[in-house]
């Protein structure tokens, strides 16, 4: 007669016990693996959302002017207005392709919809006062933020600023009132530099 098959023994050579489906230890485990899996799928967002803002800043810092020793915020509306229709091109491109292939479907409609979501989220975030960029608004930021290699590990070190529409009008008498008032810090700054630098060139 052919023998039975043996149980499998645990590490302490007793038979391993099967778990019940519906006992305690199970439902444990389950939520033992359901909470690692939240942490693994928390860690990935955290990841991606750094990755995405680390782009973005990168925009920002490539295309900022390199003579200006500091920003008003003012001063980023053509940036932002730019920063908006980055997609522009690849949205052309688009419809290109759609209007030579129409009976072949469009393959292109999932990155569309993405884009333009992507667009009208940010245009919300800019009603809204939430949309953030690099705070470049004094010397002592944007000299951290220029010499930022672009390494991800380092985004959380950079300080933003939330901008909205109001901000980057230049009509605006606050936007103004504030803008005057950072001029004459900053000439100060200047002022004072410009002093040090003197009175070391008499010391040598």
């Amino acid at each position: 007669m052919p023998k039975a098959p043996k149980a499998k023994l645990s590490g302490k050579g007793k038979p391993e016990k099967v778990i019940h489906p519906n006992s305690r230890k199970a439902a444990y485990l389950a939520g033992k693996a359901n909470r690692i899996e939240r942490v693994q799928l928390s860690k990935q967002a955290s990841s991606l959302k750094l990755e995405v803002l680390a782009e973005k800043l990168l925009w920002f810092k490539e295309r900022l002017d390199p003579e200006k020793k500091v920003f008003m915020k003012s001063d980023l509306k053509p940036l932002v207005q730019e920063y908006l229709q980055r997609f522009d091109s690849e949205l052309e491109q688009i419809d290109i392709v759609r209007s030579i292939g129409k009976r072949q479907g469009n393959p292109h409609s999932a990155r569309e919809n993405a884009v333009k979501s992507t667009i009208e989220r940010e245009k919300r975030q800019i009603d809204e006062g939430s949309f953030e960029v690099p705070h470049v608004f004094n010397a002592k930021n944007l000299t951290f933020f220029r010499a930022w290699n672009g390494e991800i590990k380092y985004v959380k070190n950079i300080k933003l600023s939330k901008l909205s529409a109001k901000d980057l009008e230049q009509g605006s008498s606050e936007s103004k009132e504030k803008e005057e008032e950072q001029e004459e810090e900053n000439d100060e700054e200047m002022q004072e530099d410009t002093k040090e630098e003197a009175a070391s060139s008499k010391i040598n």
